[in-house]
């Protein structure tokens, strides 16, 4: 989430000498529960336009005590069909109360806070999450089902929006091992956040990382 004013953070850290300083607060800017890493990021996220998901019951009953294989294949099929990613059109149903999503730059508490942050970010017209692999995976501290996956499309950030560089995400959702349900979600990217920034400004230059990622194979995105 938030992905594009990570992007935007880091490349002031680096022009402006910030070095590893960060002031870390928590701001309530259209969202509860959202702590961000810099005062640029609570700027940018203003400029974001409120946006309420109507379309989704919130309070359904939750799915506790699958195996890890069941919610492998649920968390799969449904990121297939609803790139929740992207849309927000998350299932609540497989998510926990105190569900958490993290990186480097951004804490948000609560899944619709979580499903509302990315409606309002990406551009719903042109953004796609196109699924690569969905593995699950025992670790010592439970648990987790890693998504790899293909972020393209456009953000809505200044008046026109901005066009993002397609990458691969690598995401990470941890199943809580009293009952199952993804308690919390970390997120990581195959091109350094600064990249994202100038790649969408100046495409041209020659010292961008990586160029985009290929578009996905209809076997990959299917299977």
């Amino acid at each position: 989430m938030l992905l594009f004013a990570f992007a935007v953070f880091s490349y002031v850290k680096v022009v402006s000498g910030f070095g590893s300083r960060r002031i870390h607060r928590l701001t309530r800017v259209y969202l509860q529960n959202e702590e961000y890493a810099s005062p640029v990021i609570e700027a940018l996220s203003k400029g974001l336009q409120k946006t309420d998901i109507t379309d989704i019951i919130w309070d359904a009953p939750k799915r506790k005590g699958l195996s890890t294989s069941e919610m492998t294949k649920l968390i799969e099929t449904g990121l297939r069909q609803r790139e929740w990613f992207v849309t927000g059109n998350v299932i609540p149903e497989l998510f926990a109360e105190d569900f958490k999503f993290e990186d480097p730059d951004v804490k948000i508490s609560g899944i619709q806070e979580y499903a509302q942050g990315v409606r309002r970010l990406f551009d719903q017209e042109t953004s796609r999450a196109e699924i690569v692999s969905c593995e699950q995976k025992e670790t010592d501290d439970g648990a987790k089902v890693i998504v790899t996956w293909r972020l393209s499309g456009r953000v809505n950030i200044g008046p026109f929006g901005l066009e993002i560089k397609p990458y691969i995400v690598y995401t990470d959702l941890h199943l809580r091992s009293s009952d199952g349900l993804i308690d919390w979600q970390v997120d990581r990217f195959s091109v350094p956040t600064w990249d994202i920034l100038l790649s969408a400004f100046a495409p041209w230059l020659p010292f961008l990382a990586p160029p985009a990622a290929p578009p996905i194979s209809r076997s990959s995105s299917t299977s």
